[in-house]
Parts: C-alpha cells; sequence; structure tokens
C-alpha cells in the first residue's frame, strides 16, 4: 500500500507538467482521453478532405522502453527521480533490466506515459 501511495504522489507531482507539453493530437495512455476520442478526431479530419489514417501495432513496446531515456528527460528533485528509477525497476524481466516497465503498479505503461 506504501508504494502505490508513494507512485501515486510521484505520478500527481510531475502529470501537469508533462501533460502540459504532449500534443493535443496525442490521445495514447492520457487522462481524460480515450481510443474514442482518437477516433472522432480522425473521423473529423477525414470528413473534411481525404486523408491516410495509419494503424500501428507497438507490440512489447514496453518491453523495450530504455529506462536511460527515461531518466535523462526526467527533471525533478533527486528524491523523486530515485523513487521513479526504482519503480521502473520493479518486476522487470531480469535478462534485460536496463529496459521495460512493470505492469500493474500505479506507474505503469499506462500512467508512466502520461507522466513521461
Amino acid at each position: 500500500m506504501r508504494d502505490r501511495a508513494t507512485q501515486g504522489l510521484a505520478k500527481l507531482a510531475l502529470e501537469p507538467e508533462w501533460e502540459a507539453v504532449f500534443e493535443p493530437n496525442s490521445y495514447g495512455f492520457r487522462p481524460g482521453r480515450s481510443a474514442h476520442d482518437a477516433i472522432q478526431a480522425i473521423f473529423s479530419g477525414i470528413s473534411q478532405k481525404s486523408k491516410m489514417v495509419l494503424d500501428a501495432d507497438i507490440s512489447q513496446c514496453f518491453d523495450r522502453i530504455n529506462h536511460s531515456a527515461i531518466m535523462d528527460e526526467l527533471i525533478a528533485p533527486f528524491g523523486l527521480k530515485l523513487g521513479i528509477f526504482r519503480c521502473l525497476k520493479a518486476g522487470v524481466n531480469p535478462e534485460f533490466p536496463e529496459q521495460g516497465t512493470p505492469q500493474g503498479g500505479v506507474v505503469t505503461p499506462p500512467t508512466i506515459l502520461q507522466t513521461f
């Protein structure tokens, strides 16, 4: 419970800053946004004139996230950065400890990408 609460605090501390710099047409893993919002945006865009719509499968994307790249982009006090780093390392495949994100926690892919 304590770990989940700490992760929640980190998310609440970082999310507003990062949410402000995301592209307005980004829908994946964003608070208050869903696949239905993306579909509506696509429909609105193509109803005005013909366009191409591409769909990409990001299978195993979260198995390949580089921890160093995330940490390099994170501007936060040392204690918070250390906590995020530990969250990234929790439950990751020991065969590839420098990659991937844990599953099922507060700062897992649906929320970690909102934050970073």
